[in-house]
C-alpha cells in the first residue's frame, strides 16, 4: 500500500475530485433509495386516509331472524368472527337493525309519497351512534319510554317538519298496529365520510334513493327488539384499522375480504339472506398499482444520477490515466505486468470510494430529514423519517462498488507495452471510445426501441391493464437512455462544428480566437463536452418532467370536473327551486344544467356515456383543452348550436307570474278512469324544460286552475302540456283547454294566443297524432290509447301524452370521441338513431373530441341539451330533470361560490381547483417531482466537479506547448485569450447540445412515462411544459462555471508559462 499512497500523493487533486464525485453520487443514490421508501409509505397512508367508505369496511347484511333472540344470536356470531381483528388487523364492529313495512300515518310535511300515496318510515337502531354523530337539539333516545323515544337525522326532520317533542304515528302495514314515537333529539353526522354511515346511506338526504322511505328514525336497541323486530333485517359494519397497516397486511386483508364475501354468511348463521359488500380488495389493488407507479417514477431520477455520476468518475479516471501514462509506461518497461498495474489501480480506487461508502448512509439520512422540512414536501403530508439501516448500507456499498468500477475501467484498457503507451500518448484519437466501438449507435437504437414500445403500450409497466404489474426495465430506463444516446450522437457533430467555426474566424484578424478554435479542433475534447451536455440534458429533462407532470395534474383535474364547479344532485334529480338557488350563488355568472346517460353504442352494444349541456353557453363553462378538438372549442360548440332543433313556443308577456285557465276532459270507452292530471311545460332559459302541475280533472268536471310559476323561468315560454292518466285498451279522452291567461302576481291576466306558431297535436311514446288548430281560443284534442300486445282486456296501464306544436325537422347534434365513432361506425356529418334518456332519437355527428370533459369513459358523447330536451318532450312527452349543474365562476369569487354551493345541501360539490390541489399534494406525485429536483441538483454538482478537473488538467497538459508558443513570440494575453475561446466554445457547444437533447427527450418521452396512480395514461394526454427559468438558469450557471474556471486558469498564465519554460525538455 506504500506505493499506492505515494502514487496518490502525486495526483491528489484528481483523486480528491474523484472522492468528491463518488461522495455526491453515492449520497444521492443512497438518499433517493431511502427517500423512495418513505414516499411509498406516506403515499400508502395518504391513499388509505382518502379511501372511500366502501374501500375501508365490510358491510354484512341479512335478515334479523324474526325474533329478538335470533337477532341477538346472529349479532353475537358476527362479532365473535372479528373479536381478534380481521387478519390480525384490529377491527371494530357496529350493528344496525331495520324495521320493514312501517308507514308514516300522520302528517308527512314535504315527503313525496309513492304511486299508492304511501310514505314509509325507516325505523332503525344504530350501535354507537353517539360516537359518530352530534346532537343539534334534544337528547339521545332512552329505552323504555312511553311513547318510544326516537332521534332523527336533520334532513328527515326538516322534510317531515318535526322537532323535539313532536309525536309521529307509525303504522305496521302487516298488523295494522299503530306505534307512536316521540322525537327526543335531532342530530347530524360528525364526519359524513365516516364509513359508519354505510349503515344508513339516507342520512344525508333523509330519503332512500328512488324510494318513498324517509329516515332514519333511530330508536334504542332495546325498544327496537321489543316493538320493531318482526320482519326486520340487520347489518353489521366491520371497519379494520388501516392507518398503521403495512402493504403486506393490506394485501392479506384484500384477499381475506374476497373470501369473507362467500363464507361469512354461512359462518354467522345468516344463510342465503346474508350479503357481504366491500371494496377493500379494490383498495388493495389500487394501492399496489400506486405503489408501483410511485416506484417507477423514482427510477428515472436514480438512473439519471447513475449515468451522470458514472460518467463524471469515468472522465476523472481518464484524466488520471492520461496524467500517469508516462509513469505507467515506465512501470511496464521495468517489468510490471498488467495485473500488477491493475492491482495498484484497484487499491487506489478503494481509497477513493471507501470514504463515500462510510459517510453516505449518515449524510443521506440527514439530508432527507432536512428535505422533509421544506414547504413543498411538508405540504404534501410527506412524513420523512429516514433511518440508517441495512438498505442504506447496501445501496451505499453497491453505489461505491459501481464508482470503483468506473475508476478502474480506464486502467484496465492500458497498452500492453511501453511502446504502445507512448504511441497512444503522442497520437490521441478525437473519437470517443463509444464511437470507436459503435456504442453510440447501439444506444440510439435502444432509445428508439424503447420509445416505440412506450408508444405501443399504455404504460411503462409490465402487465398494465391486468392484475399483475411490474416495472419494465427497458421502458422505465428509456428517458435516461434517450438522454445518453442524444448526447453521444451530438458529439459526432463536434469536429465538423469546430472546423466550421475555425474557417469562420480564419477570415478575421482575431489571432487569439483563431488559435483557440484551432486548438479546439485538433484536440480530443469529447469527454468534457459530453459531461457538460449530459449535465445540462439531465437537469433539463428533470425540470421538464417535473413541470409537465405538475401541469398534467391541473389538466386532469379540469377534465375530471369538466367546469369550475360541478354540482351533482345527491338524490339523483334536482328538487324544485334548485335552479333559482343556484342562480343566486355569488360569483357564478353561468349555471348550466346537465343530464347523463349510459347508452349502448353500435350493433355490438359498446358501453358508452353521454352528457348533455347547452352548447350555446358551454364554451364559457366547459373546461375543454384546445388540443382535444380540431380547431377551437368555440367552433365545436358553435357547430352544435347551428344544428339545434327548435319548436314553436308561446311566449307569455313580461312580468307573468301566474297561469290561469280551464281544462275539461271527457272520457270514452269502457273502464274509464275518473281523473286526468295535466301539467304545463315551460322552456327554461338554459334550454331545458320544466313541468308545473295544473291539477286533475274528472270526467265531465272542469278544472279551473290558477298556479304560480316557479322562480327562474323568465322569459316565460310555454312549450305545451303533459297529460297523465290510467286506462285499458281502447280508452280515449277528449282534452279541452279554454280561457288560458298569463297573469302577474296580483290582478287579472291577459289571454294567451294559442293560434300563434301553428297547429297543435298530441304525441306519445309510440306515435304522433293529427294536427289540431285552436278555435276561438279553445284547444281541443282527442287521444285514444292504441292496442298493446300482451295487455289483458280490462287491465289499466299508465297513459301519458303530450299536447304541443310539432318541432322542426332535424337531428340532435352531438359530438363524439373517436372510440364512440368507431363503435357507431360513423364519421363527422353522418346520422343515426340512438337511445338517449329513454327514447330513440335521430342524432347527427357535428364534430369530434378526443375526450369529453367530466366523462371518464373513452366512448363518450357530448349532446346539445336544448335539442335533446325539445325532441324528448315534443315527440315522447319526456321531461328529464337536471342531475347535475356545471358552473363557471368569476375571477376571485371561486372559493365563495364553492362554499355557498356546499352550504345548500343535497349536492356533491366537485371543485376543479380543490381536485387539482389534492392531486398536486399527493405524496407519490410530489415525491417523484422532488426526486427529479434532486437529480437536477446532482447533475449540477457532478458537472461542476468534472468541469473543474478537466479545466485544471487541460491547463496542465497544455502548458508545455503554450510555453513553446510563448518562446516563439506569442504573448501571455494572447495565449490566455486562446484558452478562454477554446474552453468557451466547447462549453457553449456542450450547453447547447444538452439543452437540445433534454428538451427533445422530454418532448418525446414525458407524455409517455407520466402515469396516473392507477397505472394508466392521463386523460387528457400530458403536454410538454418547459419552465425556462430553472432550465435556462441551470444551463447558464454551468456555462459560467466553465468560463469562470477557464478565466482563473488564464489569469495565472504568465506564472505557468515561466515555470514551464524552465522544464522544457526534462522528459526527453
Amino acid at each position: 500500500m506504500r506505493l499506492v499512497f505515494r502514487r496518490a500523493r502525486g495526483a491528489k487533486s484528481l483523486l480528491l475530485a474523484a472522492t468528491g464525485a463518488t461522495l455526491i453520487a453515492t449520497a444521492l443514490l443512497t438518499g433517493l433509495a431511502g427517500y423512495s421508501r418513505e414516499v411509498v409509505d406516506s403515499g400508502a397512508q395518504s391513499a388509505v386516509a382518502s379511501a372511500s367508505p366502501e374501500e375501508r369496511s365490510l358491510l354484512v347484511r341479512g335478515t334479523a331472524g324474526g325474533s329478538a333472540d335470533e337477532l341477538t344470536k346472529r349479532d353475537g356470531a358476527v362479532r365473535a368472527r372479528f373479536v381478534d381483528g380481521f387478519e390480525e388487523v384490529p377491527a371494530t364492529v357496529a350493528g344496525a337493525g331495520y324495521a320493514a313495512g312501517r308507514q308514516l300515518s300522520g302528517r308527512t310535511g314535504d315527503a313525496v309519497p309513492d304511486a299508492q300515496g304511501v310514505v314509509f318510515a325507516s325505523v332503525v337502531f344504530l350501535d354507537e351512534l353517539a360516537d359518530h354523530a352530534q346532537l343539534t337539539s334534544g337528547d339521545w333516545p332512552r329505552p323504555g319510554g312511553r311513547p318510544t323515544q326516537t332521534a332523527l337525522a336533520e334532513p328527515v326532520a326538516k322534510i317531515l317538519g318535526v322537532r323535539v317533542g313532536d309525536r309521529i304515528p307509525i303504522t305496521d302495514r302487516v298488523t295494522e298496529r299503530v306505534t307512536e314515537v316521540t322525537v327526543a333529539g335531532v342530530w347530524k353526522p360528525r364526519d359524513v365520510r365516516d364509513a359508519y354511515w354505510r349503515l344508513v346511506p339516507d342520512v344525508l338526504t333523509g330519503v332512500g334513493s328512488g324510494s318513498a322511505t324517509y329516515g332514519p328514525l333511530v330508536v334504542d336497541r332495546a325498544d327496537f327488539l321489543k316493538g320493531f323486530v318482526a320482519n326486520s333485517s340487520a347489518a353489521w359494519l366491520v371497519e379494520p384499522d388501516l392507518a398503521g397497516a403495512s402493504m403486506s397486511a393490506l394485501a392479506r386483508l384484500g384477499g381475506a375480504a374476497g373470501v369473507a364475501s362467500t363464507t361469512l354468511p354461512a359462518e354467522t348463521g345468516l344463510g342465503r339472506s346474508g350479503l357481504v359488500t366491500t371494496e377493500l380488495d379494490e383498495l388493495v389493488q389500487r394501492l399496489e398499482r400506486a405503489d408501483l407507479v410511485g416506484r417507477s417514477a423514482l427510477v428515472t431520477p436514480m438512473l439519471l444520477v447513475v449515468v451522470l455520476g458514472g460518467y463524471a468518475l469515468l472522465l476523472v479516471a481518464l484524466l488520471l490515466t492520461e496524467q500517469r501514462r508516462g509513469e505507467t509506461a515506465l512501470l511496464r518497461a521495468r517489468g510490471a505486468g498488467r495485473g500488477q498495474v491493475a492491482g495498484l489501480a484497484a487499491r487506489e480506487a478503494l481509497l477513493v470510494v471507501l470514504p463515500a461508502a462510510v459517510i453516505s448512509p449518515v449524510l443521506a439520512t440527514e439530508v432527507v430529514k432536512l428535505a422533509g422540512r421544506t414547504p413543498m414536501l411538508a405540504a404534501a403530508a410527506l412524513h420523512l423519517s429516514p433511518r440508517v439501516d441495512t438498505l442504506s448500507w447496501l445501496v451505499a456499498v453497491l453505489a461505491a462498488a459501481g464508482c470503483a468500477l468506473a475508476m478502474l475501467g480506464p486502467a484496465l484498457r492500458q497498452g500492453d507495452s511501453y511502446v504502445s503507451e507512448m504511441a497512444s500518448r503522442s497520437r490521441p484519437s478525437r473519437r470517443t471510445i463509444a464511437q470507436r466501438a459503435g456504442l453510440d449507435l447501439a444506444l440510439i437504437a435502444l432509445a428508439v426501441l424503447g420509445w416505440l414500445q412506450l408508444r405501443q403500450y399504455s404504460s411503462p409497466l409490465v402487465g398494465a391493464g391486468t392484475n399483475t404489474l411490474g416495472i419494465d426495465p427497458l421502458l422505465a430506463a428509456t428517458p435516461t437512455v434517450g438522454v445518453l444516446a442524444g448526447a453521444v450522437l451530438a458529439l459526432r457533430g463536434l469536429p465538423p462544428m469546430a472546423r466550421l467555426a475555425e474557417r469562420y474566424v480564419d477570415r478575421r484578424s482575431w489571432t487569439g480566437t483563431t488559435l483557440g478554435m484551432w486548438q479546439a479542433g485538433r484536440r480530443p475534447h469529447a469527454g468534457p463536452v459530453l459531461l457538460l451536455a449530459l449535465a445540462v440534458a439531465v437537469s433539463t429533462l428533470a425540470w421538464c418532467l417535473a413541470a409537465t407532470s405538475e401541469r398534467s395534474l391541473t389538466d386532469q383535474a379540469n377534465h375530471q370536473v369538466g367546469a369550475d364547479l360541478r354540482l351533482v344532485e345527491a338524490a339523483g334529480a334536482a328538487p324544485p327551486g334548485r335552479a333559482a338557488q343556484l342562480a343566486g350563488l355569488p360569483g357564478a355568472p353561468q349555471v348550466l344544467p346537465a343530464w347523463r346517460d349510459s347508452p349502448r353504442l353500435g350493433v355490438e352494444g359498446v358501453p358508452g356515456s353521454m352528457v348533455a349541456l347547452d352548447a350555446a353557453a358551454a364554451n364559457q363553462v366547459v373546461q375543454l383543452r384546445d388540443d382535444l378538438v380540431d380547431g377551437a372549442p368555440a367552433a365545436l360548440f358553435d357547430g352544435m348550436t347551428a344544428d339545434r332543433i327548435t319548436a314553436p313556443l308561446t311566449e307569455l308577456p313580461a312580468g307573468t307570474r301566474r297561469l290561469t285557465g280551464q281544462i275539461t276532459t271527457a272520457n270514452f270507452g269502457e273502464y274509464a278512469p275518473s281523473q286526468v292530471r295535466t301539467a304545463a311545460v315551460f322552456v327554461e332559459p338554459n334550454g331545458g324544460h320544466r313541468r308545473v302541475a295544473l291539477g286533475a280533472s274528472a270526467d265531465g268536471k272542469a278544472l279551473r286552475f290558477d298556479v304560480e310559476l316557479p322562480e327562474g323561468t323568465a322569459p316565460v315560454r310555454l312549450a305545451g302540456f303533459l297529460v297523465d292518466t290510467l286506462g285499458p285498451q281502447g280508452y280515449g279522452v277528449t282534452w279541452r283547454l279554454a280561457d288560458l291567461r298569463a297573469a302577474p302576481a296580483q290582478g287579472a291576466g291577459t289571454a294567451v294566443p294559442l293560434t300563434d306558431g301553428g297547429p297543435w297535436r298530441t304525441a306519445d311514446r309510440t306515435r304522433p297524432g293529427p294536427d289540431v288548430p285552436p278555435r276561438d281560443g279553445v284547444l281541443t284534442v282527442h287521444y285514444q290509447l292504441p292496442d298493446r300486445a300482451g295487455q289483458f282486456f280490462g287491465s289499466s296501464s299508465p297513459i301519458q301524452f303530450v299536447v304541443s306544436r310539432k318541432p322542426a325537422n332535424g337531428a340532435v347534434p352531438i359530438v363524439a370521441t373517436p372510440e364512440a365513432l368507431s363503435a357507431l361506425r360513423l364519421r363527422v356529418g353522418e346520422s343515426t338513431r340512438l337511445v338517449l334518456a329513454g327514447a330513440s332519437v335521430d342524432v347527427t355527428i357535428t364534430g369530434t373530441v378526443a375526450a369529453v370533459p367530466g366523462v371518464p369513459e373513452a366512448a363518450a358523447l357530448l349532446v346539445d341539451l336544448p335539442s335533446l330536451s325539445t325532441e324528448l318532450f315534443h315527440e315522447y312527452g319526456i321531461v328529464p330533470v337536471a342531475q347535475e349543474w356545471w358552473l363557471g365562476t368569476s375571477t376571485g369569487g371561486h372559493q365563495a361560490t364553492a362554499q355557498a354551493a356546499t352550504a345548500l345541501g343535497g349536492l356533491e360539490v366537485a371543485d376543479r381547483k380543490e381536485v387539482a390541489g389534492r392531486s398536486g399534494s399527493d405524496p407519490y406525485g410530489v415525491g417523484a417531482r422532488a426526486a427529479l429536483f434532486a437529480a437536477a441538483l446532482g447533475a449540477l454538482l457532478l458537472a461542476a466537479v468534472g468541469i473543474t478537473v478537466d479545466v485544471r488538467a487541460t491547463a496542465r497538459r497544455r502548458v508545455t506547448e503554450l510555453a513553446v508558443l510563448h518562446t516563439l513570440g506569442a504573448g501571455p494575453r494572447l495565449l490566455a485569450r486562446s484558452l478562454i475561446v477554446e474552453q468557451g466554445f466547447l462549453a457553449g457547444i456542450g450547453v447547447l447540445v444538452g439543452l437540445g437533447v433534454g428538451i427533445a427527450v422530454a418532448a418525446t418521452m414525458a407524455p409517455l412515462v407520466i402515469l396516473t396512480p392507477s397505472a394508466e395514461r392521463p386523460v387528457p394526454a400530458p403536454l410538454l411544459d418547459i419552465t425556462w427559468l430553472p432550465v435556462g438558469g441551470t444551463a447558464v450557471l454551468l456555462l459560467l462555471v466553465a468560463l469562470g474556471l477557464s478565466g482563473l486558469t488564464a489569469a495565472t498564465m504568465r506564472q505557468r508559462l515561466t515555470a514551464a519554460q524552465l522544464r522544457i525538455g526534462e522528459d526527453r
